[in-house]
Formats: C-alpha cells, structure tokens, sequence
C-alpha cells in the first residue's frame, strides 16, 4: 500500500501500530483515511501474526461502519471481510446473543424500543402511586439513560439540588430493570453495561474476548460516554492496542451521554500512548478556517490545534445583521437564488440553525420563491401506528413474555378481546404468580370472563404459536403476508383511516415493513429470522443518521448537530444571538457555554466555501417584536477575515439595475433546465418544496 500520498502526521499515526494512540483529527483533516490506512498497514506488516479476525473498528452509526468496511474491502481484497467494523451497540447486541443467559436473562432477548420502555416506565411509576400524568415518563426515561451512559445507578441528589424527577427516577429504576428481565429485553443503554459485566464477571470471557481483538480503533472517540469508555478498557485487555480517533472541539453531544474528559484525559486513561495531530484541512478555504479557529480558541480546556489549508483563495465570510426574522428569511432566500444562478447546485447548500423552531421562516420563504428545499428530521417511519402494530405482531411472535407489544395487538384488528377480558387475564396471572401468556393458554377455564372471551383468546393463542412455527422456516416477508391476510390486517387498516388518501399511506408503511423484511433476507441470507431482524432493527433505528440530505438536489435545512460529518460549498449559519448560539440552556439545564462554543466551531467548518453568519435585530416572542443581542461568538472573529452587512428594514420602491440584471440574467439560466425533466424555474426532479 502506498502511503507517500499521506501527509505525515496521517503517515505517523497510520504505522504506529503498537500501544495506545491518540490521532486528533481536525474538522476535514481525512481521519476516515487514517483509520482504514492504518487498518490494511496492520494487515500488511504482520501477516500470520494479525489476521483480519483481530481487529475491531467502532463507529457511532452503522452507516458508517457499512461505508469503512467497503472502503477496506476495495483497498485491501478479500481478507478484509474478517475486520469486525460496526457501532458500540451492535458490538455489545453481539456479545449478549451468546452468552446473555450467563446474567439469567433467556437466549433469545429483545431490544425494547423506546414505547416498550416508556409503558414499562409508566407501569412502575403506577405500583409507586406516582400519577403518570403529572410527571413525564420520557423525562424519567432520560434520566434513568443518562445515569446508565454514566455507569451509575440513579440516585437523588442532595435536599436543594435535586427535584421531584431525581426522587422519582431512583424509585422506579429498580422496577423498570426488573420488568425489563421479565420480559425477557433490554434496553438500549444496556448493550453497553451488560458485556462490561459478563467481561467482569466471567474470566473465560475476558480471556476470549481480549485474545481475539488485538487491535481496537474508536472513531468519534469524543462521542464515547463513560459507560463505552469502561467497555473500551475491558476489551483492550493487558496489550491496550488502543487507536482513538477524534476530536474534542467537535463534542457536541453531552446531552445525550458523550463526555469530553475521555479524549481530554486519554493520556491518563491510557498511560504510555503517543499523540499525533491532524492539523490540515481539506475541506474549506483559509478564511472559514480562520473564523473557526477564532472562535474555538477561546475554549479554556481543549487540545490546542490550529487548522490550516493550502487552498488558495477563498471570499471573506459575511456577518449579516437584519432588522427581523422575517427579513433574514427574505435575504437567505434572496441569496440562495444568486448562488444558484452563478452556478452552485441546490444540493450543496445548506441552512443551519440551533433550534428546530427557527426553520420555519425559512421555510415559508423558500416555498414562496419556488425553491426546492428538505428538512432533515422529522417523523421516523417506524413511529407510524400501524407499522409498530405489525411490529408488535414480531415481537409477541419471538417473545411471548414481552406482555408490552401483547396488550398492544391482542384486540389489533378487532378480534372481540377487550379490556374487561385483559384485566381479569392479568388479575389471574399475579395471582397465579404466572406470566400472562401461561394464563391466555387456558383462558376457558376462568369463568369470570365476558361469553364467548376465553375462545377468542384461544384462537388468537394459536394464531401466535402458528406462526411461530411458520416463522422458523425463514421466508420472512412470505409468512408476514400470510399473517396480515389471515387477521384481516389491510382492510381494518383502510376502514379505521380519515380518507383514502390517509388509507394509501397507511398501507404504503405496511408494504415498506415488507419491503424491509424482503432486502434483510436479501442481505443476510440463511441466517435472516425474525429475532435478528427485530434486534437489527432496534439497532438502526436508534443509531441510524437521516438519510442522505441534498440527493434530491435541494437546499438542506438542518440544526448544526443534524450537519456534524456532512460539507457544502455555501452555508447560512443563522440565529447569531444570545440565547440561541450560544443557546441559553436546555429545560432549566444550565447553559454548557463550551458545548455552544464547540457547536460553534462545527457550523462554521461545514462551510467549503462561502460562509453566512446572520442575525436578527429583532425577533416577535409572544406577540411582541423583542430586540436581540449578537452572539458573543461574533466579536471572536479576526475583522481581517469577515465582511460586515447591515441590512435596512425592507426596502420599498423599484428594484434597482443591479438586480434588474441579476434577475435578467436568474431568468435566462432558468429557461434551459439543468437536470432532464425539470421544470423551468424548478431546483430539482420535484421543482416544489419538501413537506
């Protein structure tokens, strides 16, 4: 393999192959290079001494662990395949399926999704005569994730620092875990702490597991929380071959676990490792990086790095200021069209805000200019009602103590159980001290049911064991349509929707669960069922990032943690006030004025480019025009490299000859579409908005 075209900092960290290594790759600096580089590099130099077997790379998404494996296959052949790249979690779902049982939970275990999580929540917020209704089961569930990704069961803080959530959290956290075992699931914060355990409790599986994986590389290592962290120590076992790949100016996600201090403290983590770092860019032009590195410098607690490039040229970035939202709406769409007239494609451009709530000028206006844009984020496809019905219908089929998903279809489409019959079920199973299932199994014989009750429940008893045994002859997507038309799913489906056109959406999220069935057979082949399937899903639901933004040839319009790993030629970073960037803090959390700076410094460097940094004079909060105050992160910014724009209230009167030609010349270009098939004045295949 030729590494004459790394730079050499790229070429240090690519051939230090033994003890702990630091590599701090800089926004744009190739560090997905580094890790694959030094992937074959280890192939390479010790063959018969590594084989492909014993060398693990982590990623945060398995989209990209899918992207490095094919990287490594097409650099290095064949034997690449054996490398294990995949995310913390699907590592951790792996260890478990083999020897989960050792902990007393059963073989076969679920993921419980985040539904199943909170009715298990809310059911033991009820034992503790604590209404459900008052207090937020989801705010109780992060709490009790946060104190997961910390390695820590959750305590209440001390009289005067906590509230009610901490008292409540602690209380319910026993019940949740064990209501979680009972059905035989876990959680999603438990595919970290549970192979910590088994690799701290059972030596045989130490020994295996630090034999096999010689050779551990993290990317994202600053998105690691603490309780990935500890996993990490484990499996680096006595050798300590451990490759971290990161970068601390870029920790954006301490809302959701991720602890700075493991990349700040790595040296004492990791004692005896070497530092490497990557300091070029080769994404953006000198000025962005220059505004970038101003704004980060003020951090008091990072790695010091300078950024830099050999790209020459580059236009000054503009710091705009308009009277209102509104008229900064006017003036990014005002801009996107100029751009896009002088040649740059709508796909690679991108507004990013802090807030989802700040898109919606933006929106309106784009919509109105007839320019095709896509919101990342929003509804996920999995979350419609009748796909977690089929879901559930998996669920109860692999695991028949997950009572969750089985109160959820027992009566899906109606099937003449209702509630009564249900209660009087699960009456008799607490006091049989028996799961509900064993006592459906028999439901004839409980003469305190509704006529003609206990028969139902036993013709939908076989319905599942049926099916069952259906499922473990594979053809999965086969066996669903069997199902769905056996219990009548589509028509229940099309007579409960508003109008035919919510029908054909409906049915369209019920084909997609089939479509999805059918490509996971596909890809897996023999070893596709139904358990595996639900776990796989578990997985790429939680940890997946949105889909591609921009392959529709549209303006993307995302939050900056949305553009984290994604570039444009031309970037509006809008929303340059206090309390929105830096963000005054998250309900009632304090303000982490750090994180802000660091999310900052990400916006900024997702810019190739041309750079727009705006802000509002003014903004109406609760009916009133309130006025705003610039970002601090603003006066960090060297004047040599930002051009300063005050814009005046809207303009009245004719348009001058300036824009007169602009838009002479807008007209001229829009008349020869540049796709096939677009429409004059159109952005793309669909011309309109994304909705």
């Amino acid at each position: 393999m030729d590494l004459s075209k790394l730079n050499p900092p790229q070429r240090e960290a690519v051939v230090t192959l033994e003890g702990p290594l630091l590599v701090l790759a800089g926004a744009g600096s190739g560090k997905t290079r580094v890790i694959t580089h030094r992937i074959v590099h280890l192939l390479n130099e010790r063959p018969g001494l590594i084989m492909a077997r014993n060398i693990l790379a982590v990623t945060f998404t398995n989209k990209a662990a899918t992207e490095m494996k094919e990287r490594l296959v097409h650099m290095a052949g064949p034997r690449a395949q054996g490398v294990l790249v995949c995310t913390f979690h699907a590592f951790g779902a792996e260890m478990l399926r083999e020897d989960i049982h050792r902990l007393g939970w059963p073989k076969k275990f679920a993921i419980a999704d985040m539904g199943d999580q909170l009715a298990n929540i809310r059911r033991a917020m009820r034992e503790h005569k604590i209404d459900d209704r008052s207090f937020d089961a989801r705010k109780v569930l992060n709490l009790i994730s946060k104190a997961k990704n910390s390695g820590k069961a959750p305590e209440p803080k001390p009289e005067g620092i906590g509230d009610d959530y901490d008292l409540i959290t602690h209380m319910v956290y026993p019940d949740y875990q064990l209501s979680l075992k009972a059905q035989g699931s876990v959680d999603f914060d438990d595919l970290l702490l549970l192979p910590a355990r088994l690799l701290r409790e059972h030596p045989d599986l130490y020994e295996k597991y630090t034999k096999r994986f010689r050779y551990l590389l993290v990317d994202e290592f600053q998105d690691t929380n603490t309780a990935q962290l500890e996993l990490l120590k484990l499996l680096a076992g006595r050798s300590r071959n451990v490759c971290a790949v990161g970068d601390d100016d870029q920790c954006i996600y301490s809302w959701r676990g991720a602890e700075v201090r493991n990349i700040l403290d790595f040296d004492r983590l990791f004692p005896g490792g070497k530092e490497v770092r990557l300091e070029q860019n080769y994404r953006s032009v000198q000025t962005v990086l220059d505004a970038a590195n101003a704004v980060i410098a003020k951090n008091p607690e990072r790695k010091a790095k300078q950024m830099w490039t050999d790209r020459t040229g580059g236009t000054k970035v503009k710091v705009v200021t308009c009277p209102n939202d509104e008229e900064e709406a006017r003036f990014v769409a005002h801009e996107i069209q100029k751009h896009m007239a002088l040649g740059i494609s709508a796909d690679d451009i991108a507004v990013l805000y802090r807030t989802n709530g700040q898109s919606r000028p933006i929106e309106e206006t784009l919509r109105e200019k007839n320019i095709g844009y896509e919101v990342v984020g929003g509804s996920e496809f999995f979350d419609r009602r009748e796909v977690k019905d089929v879901i559930a219908y998996f669920k109860v089929i692999v695991n028949k103590l997950d009572e969750i998903s089985l109160l959820r279809i027992v009566n899906v489409p109606s099937r003449g159980i209702g509630d009564v019959t249900m209660e009087r079920l699960n009456v008799h199973a607490r006091g049989e001290g028996v799961t509900l299932w064993t006592v459906m199994k028999k439901a004839t014989d409980y003469e305190d049911l509704p006529p003609g009750a206990g028969a139902r429940v036993m013709d939908f008893v076989d319905l599942v064991e049926r099916y069952r045994a259906a499922y473990e002859h594979g053809q999965l997507a086969n066996v669903t349509r069997k199902l769905l038309e056996e219990i009548g799913f589509r028509e229940a489906t099309r007579a409960h929707a508003t109008s035919a056109t919510a029908a054909d959406k409906k049915l369209k999220g019920v084909d997609g669960v089939l479509n999805s069935l059918e490509n996971f057979e596909k890809r897996e082949g023999p070893k596709a069922s139904l358990p595996t399937y639900l776990n796989r899903l578990s997985l790429d639901t939680r940890q997946e990032e949105e889909e591609v933004p921009g392959a529709n040839r549209r303006v993307t319009l995302m939050t900056v943690h949305a553009s984290k790993g994604l570039e444009y030629r031309l970037v509006f970073f809008i929303g340059m006030e206090e309390d929105l960037m830096p963000h005054g803090g998250m309900q009632g959390e304090a303000q982490n004025l750090e994180e802000e700076r660091r999310l900052c410094y990400v916006g900024i460097t997702r810019a190739k480019e041309v750079l727009y940094l705006t802000r509002a004079a003014t903004r109406v909060k609760r009916g009133k025009e309130v006025p705003r105050t610039p970002s601090r992160f603003l006066e960090d910014l060297p004047p040599e490299v930002i051009e300063v724009v005050e814009l005046d209230a809207p303009r009245q009167g004719p348009p001058t000859t300036e824009e007169k030609n602009f838009f002479a010349n807008l007209k001229e270009r829009f008349k020869k579409p540049a796709i096939p098939g677009t429409p004059p004045g159109g952005t793309g295949p669909s011309g309109g908005a994304a909705r």
